[in-house]
């Protein structure tokens, strides 16, 4: 061992000379001592196990200028000899890197040479904080907790760009985490160097211990070989990251750091909008104030308490423009920043796999704060008319917001020396009232307000504790949910409250190559009889199914609860071979949309995937091979999915990719798609896609891919789509992403009509009809972002994103095969349709049957959006700042039904804009 350490130094020594002597004259000198110390790979034991000593310094500076050019920084043990992870896992890294870290009470100091033999070539990109624009990097990833699992990582480009990365589970990655801490970059001769300050109080450690010993690891990226190299090595055959770093030992004797940190904010937003001269809420200009504030205080060294007040997220990029046809709630992501912030120890209710049939959300931070739920129409009819008689009403005007007001919200979390995990979340959502006036047709008003949204309390709750050094991990979800709606148009209506409670846990063997994993959770929701009728109606569970031999409704039941499970065995990493096997249930009952986001429930499913990797093949670059399948079943016992997939990636030795999917969906059920009524049997279809993408590395980078889909009964879809990104300048971004696409449907639900009780064949679809129609839909869409660098710490983004659309119906028709699949065309099959000059088609649906005609409104659409979007962001000091923002909105409608994208496209500015100005102004104080 003596031999091989003495060997290893000499070799280090060695190469770190001739690295010396080959340095070409680059920009400014590297004014380092260069000591045989400087060039030693620090290191004791294995090179899958690296460990360096930490240096505590006192009563020296370290003058903060990206240049390791103080003495101190030569008495800091030196980590070098890095390990490839990709292009060539396990190989030796194109490039040399030095890394050097000193502490003190108070702070972190990280300093890193990256030596480069050419320069010149250095993608040295400027952009703003936290960005995922093309550049070289060098990080450093802590492990202060020494769990194995959870590492705060900090990473800056040769422009002095800042990243920060919260992992956790020992390969999530939390890119939403904020730090604040400070660090420059300066291209030097031979390459490019970096140093770092990192306060204490960012990160989390117990201080109760004398001597620490934490979880270290260095990275650097380059980016013109798509290259990753670790000091700690980290094969791409790994199931983990964290729990194969290296060790920072000796730290010593250090203090409970301040960990407050407080953020007052002021904000001033001018809305202008078109509108209804004759409202009397409306103004065309809009003005308003706002005054609120984070805080952050560390409870203890290892908990942290994170509050916002009156929060405004007014710098936060608007919704995009979508069409939504179908009965479930389209999914948006959250973007306000306190509630992306460690979100990750709110996650609940999936597994380690490959694959899975996708189970319920139980904690969707976009509950708080949602678009109120209430309406005039609903409250009136409440009170009996009390508010406005509607038959001597002309016309009502309302003055309801978009977004109901956060009173508040907070969130404790951290990790105690145990290896308990912690995370709770508590927020609360005002009351919102409307005012309303009814313009009466006598010519007098009526005026008063009315509630548009109850207040909400909102609490969730999450444990998890770490066994056999991070191996084994048990844990424990609750969430609450309770409105104030008493007396209210509400209760017939919203659950008054709402629990989840569950359970989970994971356990990993052979160093986590084999991880088993599973959950369970039971959900229950209270209310009125009729609210929890409507719950038994709704679409994630249609309880009012007539040809379901299990569920019925309850009119009387007040409360509603179900059960949601899922059990996975994955074999997460291997040389070549992975896979994983899943089974899911989730009982009609179950039900999280109070506090989370869910679209089904009443399934079992079994899930399983098989994939294989070549890391070093002898054509390409990478090769990943896969193969998925999904059966699913309600608990009917009718099939509702049977999926085959199947499909590769290929990365090319010139850093180009390629990849491509095939599947095979089967004869299915489907027990929503009449919206309550009978099953209904899905043709099964066929379907490919594939991405062809080139080096983005390079200034000029794009790539472009297409969705094909048919099924035995005719339907199609169409897609294609591609990006294209340039980068003009170092410190200039543009990139455009379009999308085109076109589809048939021959299924299209309409309506629900009740047969008269005279009808002909009134028992055929059990005493309704099912009212479907073909569609033919056609979208475009494109986003284009420009975005204009000033410094590391000032920054203009602009996103534009027009977006057209149309949908023409035809062939209105009735379903006519409970269990299968059959239809009946009006004016053709049974019946008379005769369409109307306003639009409107008359149905007569069994002609001389007797049975009343009924008319459908009219369906075609023609739908155009324009969203435009500049935000100008000044980080004056660490932690503060300032924002300018300008949105606009433009949105049109023509019950046309027709594509055309040359009029479509050329009328997205006729409509008259909604621009919003937002100036918002925020100061740190902290530690």
């Amino acid at each position: 061992m003596r031999k091989f350490t003495i060997t290893l130094l000499l070799l280090c020594l060695n190469f770190g000379v001739q690295a010396q002597q080959n340095l070409p004259e680059e920009k400014e000198e590297l004014r380092t001592n260069n000591s045989k110390k400087n060039n030693i790979d620090y290191r004791f034991g294995y090179a899958q196990n690296p460990t360096m000593e930490a240096v505590r310094i006192s009563g020296q500076s370290i003058k903060l200028d990206g240049v390791l050019d103080e003495g101190i920084w030569a008495t800091a043990p030196v980590a070098t000899g890095f390990t490839q992870r990709s292009p060539k896992d396990g190989g030796k890294p194109s490039q040399r890197t030095e890394a050097r870290i000193l502490y003190t009470d108070n702070e972190v100091y990280v300093g890193i040479m990256a030596y480069d033999n050419a320069p010149d070539s250095v993608i040295a990109s400027l952009f703003r904080r936290d960005g995922n624009e093309t550049s070289d990097w060098v990080y450093v990833s802590l492990d202060s907790y020494n769990d194995k699992r959870t590492a705060f990582t900090f990473a800056v480009n040769p422009r002095g760009v800042q990243k920060d990365i919260l992992y956790f589970d020992d390969r999530g990655e939390d890119v939403l985490w904020d730090a604040v801490w400070e660090a420059e970059a300066k291209m030097v001769q031979g390459g490019w160097s970096v140093e770092m300050r990192i306060p204490m109080s960012q990160l989390r450690f117990s201080s109760k211990d004398d001597i620490k010993s934490w979880g270290v690891n260095f990275q650097r990226r380059i980016a013109r070989h798509q290259e990753f190299n670790f000091w700690a090595p980290t094969s791409q055959s790994a199931s983990g990251s964290v729990s194969l770093f290296g060790r920072l030992n000796g730290i010593r004797d250090l203090e409970e750091p301040n960990r407050l940190e407080i953020t007052p904010y002021v904000s001033s937003v001018l809305e202008r909008a078109p509108g209804n001269v004759n409202n009397p809420y409306y103004n065309e200009n809009e003005l308003d104030a706002n005054i609120g504030g984070d805080i952050k205080y560390g409870l203890t060294s290892d908990l942290t308490i994170t509050a916002t007040i009156n929060p405004d997220f007014g710098q936060v990029e608007a919704d995009p423009a979508t069409i939504n046809l179908s009965q479930f709630e389209q999914f948006f992501s959250e973007r306000r920043p306190f509630f992306l912030e460690g979100n990750e120890i709110f996650r609940f209710g999936g597994t380690k796999t490959f694959n899975n049939y996708g189970n319920p959300n139980t904690f969707y931070s976009r509950r708080i704060g949602r678009s109120p739920q209430g309406n005039l129409s609903q409250a009136n009819s409440f009170s009996g008319n009390n508010l406005f008689d509607p038959s001597e009403t002309d016309a009502t005007y309302t003055n309801t917001p978009n977004q109901t007001k956060i009173l508040g919200a907070a969130k404790l979390s951290g990790k105690t020396k145990s290896g308990l995990s912690v995370g709770t979340l508590y927020a609360r959502t005002l009351e919102e009232n409307s005012d309303y006036t009814a313009n009466l047709n006598n010519g007098n008003s009526v005026e008063g307000s009315f509630i548009a949204q109850p207040s909400n309390n909102f609490l969730v709750s999450r444990l998890k504790q770490d066994f056999n050094e991070g191996n084994t991990v048990v844990g424990g979800f609750f969430s609450g949910m309770n409105r104030d709606i008493d007396d209210t148009y509400f209760e017939n209506r919203l659950h008054n409250s709402a629990l989840i409670t569950g359970a989970d846990f994971e356990h990993g063997w052979n160093n986590r190559k084999w991880i088993v994993s599973g959950t369970a959770s039971l959900s229950s929701v209270f209310g009125t009889a009729d609210a929890i009728t409507r719950t038994q109606n709704a679409p994630q569970r249609y309880y009012q199914r007539l040809d379901s031999e299990g569920l019925s409704i309850d009119t009387t039941k007040t409360s509603l609860s179900g059960i949601a499970s899922e059990l996975s065995l994955q074999k997460a990493s291997g040389d070549h071979w992975t896979w994983s096997i899943t089974g899911s249930m989730v009982t009609p009952g179950y039900e999280t949309n109070d506090i989370g986001f869910q679209n089904r429930a009443d399934y079992r499913a079994i899930t399983t995937s098989v994939m294989y990797q070549e890391r070093d093949p002898s054509f390409f670059q990478f090769v990943n091979i896969w193969s998925f399948t999904t059966h699913a079943w309600n608990f009917d016992n009718d099939l509702i999915s049977r999926g085959y997939n199947a499909g590769t990636y290929l990365q090319f030795k010139n850093l180009w990719s390629f990849n491509i999917n095939a599947n095979a969906n089967f004869d299915t059920i489907s027990d929503r798609i009449t919206r309550g009524g009978p099953t209904f049997m899905m043709p099964g279809s066929w379907n490919f896609n594939f991405n062809i993408n080139s080096n983005r590395s390079k200034r000029l980078a794009g790539g472009t891919g297409q969705f094909h889909r048919e099924d035995r009964v005719g339907e199609y879809d169409h897609f294609f789509w591609g990006y294209l990104s340039y980068r003009p300048t170092t410190f200039i971004q543009i990139s455009l992403e379009p999308e085109f696409g076109f589809q048939k449907d021959v299924d299209q639900f309409v309506q629900t009509r009740s047969r008269d009780a005279a009808a002909l064949d009134d028992d055929q679809t059990f005493g309704n009809r099912y009212v479907f129609s073909d569609i033919d839909q056609t979208n475009f869409s494109t986003s284009f972002r420009l975005n204009w660098t000033f410094n590391t710490k000032m920054s203009l983004q602009t996103y534009i994103r027009p977006f057209i659309a149309s949908g023409k119906y035809y062939n209105l028709k009735e379903f006519n095969n409970p269990g299968g699949f059959g239809f009946d065309i009006y004016g053709e099959d049974q019946g008379t349709i005769t369409k109307n000059n306003d639009g409107t088609q008359t149905v007569d649906p069994d002609g001389a049957g007797g049975e009343d005609a009924f008319t459908v409104r009219p369906l075609d659409f023609n739908v155009s959006s324009l969203q435009g979007n500049a935000v100008f962001r000044w980080e004056y000091n660490p932690g503060s700042t300032f924002f300018l923002v300008w949105q606009q909105q433009r949105s049109g409608f023509r019950p046309n039904g027709e594509f055309n994208f040359g009029n479509d496209f050329g009328n997205l500015l006729d409509p008259e804009p909604t621009n919003v100005f937002l100036v918002k102004f925020s100061y740190w104080f902290g530690g």
